[in-house]
């Protein structure tokens, strides 16, 4: 979902980094660099959200906790610094496997 909501929000500068071939055509700041920075996010997000899965079928508490923990504060404190965005999801993840992971089986 990040990747799509990413392609829609910054589809000119994209376009504008595809035009120039790639290969160092995002400066350190401007439109393109926030494109570039907000498109390498989801990746990460899937990442993150694979290996938790992993962890919950697995029944590695440990590892949801530390997981849970990590997704908690970094929606917190990214909600707190950009309130109209998506951290608030963020954090709901990680309070959702917070619980989770205290949970008995």
């Amino acid at each position: 979902m990040h990747a799509v909501v990413g392609v829609v929000l910054y589809r000119q500068p994209l376009t504008q980094i595809a035009r120039d071939r790639f290969v160092n055509s995002v400066p350190d700041l401007g439109d393109r660099a926030t494109a570039f920075w907000f498109m390498v996010a989801a990746p990460t997000l899937w990442l993150g959200g694979r290996l938790l899965r992993s962890a919950e079928s697995l029944g590695d508490l440990a590892a949801q906790r530390t997981a849970g923990g990590i997704l908690t504060v970094t929606g917190v404190v990214g909600s707190a610094v950009m309130p109209t965005s998506g951290f608030w999801g963020v954090a709901a993840v990680g309070i959702s496997s917070l619980r989770r992971s205290t949970r008995r089986r």
